[in-house]
């Protein structure tokens, strides 16, 4: 290598001419991906959205409605026992949702020993 190091090319062409070639990151990746899991991207943006639109309203809710009663509960209880659930479970939904649809390559799944007492012996 000269003083250029890696940029130099053997046909002397522009330094940054193959990231024009190769196309953008996002381009890149939407390539690989199957419209299956695009589908489920979308609606997992939507749902973490939804998620933390559900955090802050049990937040604001249970701070701003301790006077009113509803069952002999106020406001307040009703945010919180409607509000965490549903907040666990969109939460799920989100972690069911990804290992349902996005795919794990097999070197990912093999990582994992299965008996790693018997593998040291």
């Amino acid at each position: 290598m000269t003083e250029n190091g890696p940029f130099e090319t053997h046909n002397r062409r522009n330094a940054f001419q193959w990231m024009k070639t190769r196309g953008t990151m996002g381009e890149r990746i939407l390539r690989e991906i199957s419209d299956e899991e695009e589908i489920w991207l979308t609606i997992r943006s939507v749902l973490t959205v939804t998620r933390v639109a559900v955090l802050f309203t049990t937040i604001i809710v249970s701070e701003f409605f301790e006077d009113y009663y509803i069952l002999d509960l106020t406001v307040a209880i009703w945010s919180l026992i409607v509000g965490i659930p549903l907040f666990f479970f969109i939460s799920v939904l989100i972690l069911w949702g990804n290992k349902a649809f996005i795919p794990t390559s097999p070197q990912q799944e093999m990582t994992t020993i299965l008996r790693p007492i018997m593998e040291r012996t």
